[in-house]
């Protein structure tokens, strides 16, 4: 176990000196991929998806189940107290970019297919932070005969079944520009509009605060970004929000969006960005709580981040999320995981690797 041990953090240290930040999702550059074929040979097959969307499965034999970790990450930002792209331990921290989303499960992978002997597969992708999921819908345009999807993701190696779904857009108003002393800019501006819409939606999001599903309560909506017009003597023209919302598994997203007023009018545009359903996927009867026990994994409570697995979901596969790390460590400076979660997930993923 130790060496197993020690090579996962060899590998790890590796992985993160790789800037596969997102964007700009510079993978071919980055080395990761002569990296894993100097690991894999072979057994390795790399699909190019285009603007840096790459799946690399490893693989060898037939295995029952098929072990999916993405190895993009958020770009680094500011804040680091180290350098972002050096592994950095401090007791039983280990600090690094991606270190806990997710290239720490990758790297207790990486150390155990160099010593199995047996069957596995393991697909590493590189779009995740991306917000399309290239990689994973490509992936999904092709029959497998996967009896089950193991997702990496920072669970704190408990098995996650359930999570809210996912839906981004783009909302925008049209106005009549003209001076702004004139008193219909009132009416005919489009921030005034954007701002009247969004008190709107608002509420209606507020109003769904009792609904829930199993631990997880309320619609999560989210106004992330506002922008338009030009100065303040000047009636606004053109106003738009970007805006995201994070529907429980049984909440209907077309009912929600009739009822936010994502539609269209002669002065109203909405642009549908990416959308990815709820785990379990609406309209899915497979049991993903009794998949988890078949594998004897302790299981986590529901949680609100949404992963790729409601996609192999939504195809048909059984599909559960497990990793090492805790998400609330990741997408932030200093990001980093426990070395005794990393060896944890070791004897975890050894048991799946069949």
């Amino acid at each position: 176990m130790e060496d197993l041990f020690n090579s996962a953090i060899n590998h790890l240290e590796q992985l993160v000196t790789f800037d596969t930040s997102n964007p700009p999702r510079a993978i071919s550059e980055s080395g990761l991929l002569d990296y894993l074929e100097s690991i894999a040979g072979h057994n390795l097959s790399i699909t190019d998806h285009g603007n840096g969307s790459y799946n690399c499965l490893i693989q060898q034999g037939n295995p029952k189940h098929l072990i999916n970790v993405h190895l993009d990450t958020v770009p680094a930002g500011d804040g680091w107290k180290t350098d972002p792209f050096k592994l950095h331990t401090e007791n039983d921290v280990i600090y690094g970019l991606g270190a806990c989303d997710i290239k720490g499960a990758a790297a207790a992978l990486l150390s155990l297919i160099e010593s199995y002997d047996s069957e596995y597969a393991i697909l590493f992708n590189t779009d995740e932070e991306a917000g399309n999921s290239t990689c994973i819908k490509k992936f999904l345009e092709t029959d497998h005969s996967y009896e089950g999807i193991i997702v990496a993701e920072p669970t704190n190696n408990l098995a996650v079944t359930c999570h809210r779904g996912i839906f981004t857009g783009t909302k925008k108003f049209k106005g009549k520009a003209g001076h702004s002393s004139e008193k219909r800019g009132l009416q005919d501006s489009a921030i005034h509009k954007l701002i009247h819409w969004s008190e709107k939606a608002l509420k209606v999001a507020e109003d769904h605060t009792e609904t829930s599903y199993e631990n997880l309560h309320g619609l999560a909506f989210n106004l992330g970004h506002i922008n338009g017009g030009i100065k303040p003597n000047i009636i606004a023209e053109s106003a738009e929000v970007r805006l995201g919302l994070r529907p429980l598994p049984n909440q209907d997203i077309s009912e929600l969006v009739a009822e936010l007023g994502l539609s269209d009018s002669n002065e109203e545009e909405f642009i549908q960005g990416f959308s990815g359903p709820s785990l379990p996927a609406q309209g899915s009867n497979i049991d993903l709580k009794a998949f988890a026990h078949k594998l004897n994994l302790s299981l986590s409570s529901p949680v609100n981040f949404w992963t790729e697995a409601s996609l192999f979901n939504e195809a048909g596969y059984r599909a559960i999320v497990i990793g090492p790390g805790n998400i609330e460590n990741a997408h932030q400076a200093n990001e980093f995981i426990h070395l005794s979660q990393i060896k944890e997930s070791i004897e975890i993923y050894k048991g799946l690797l069949k």
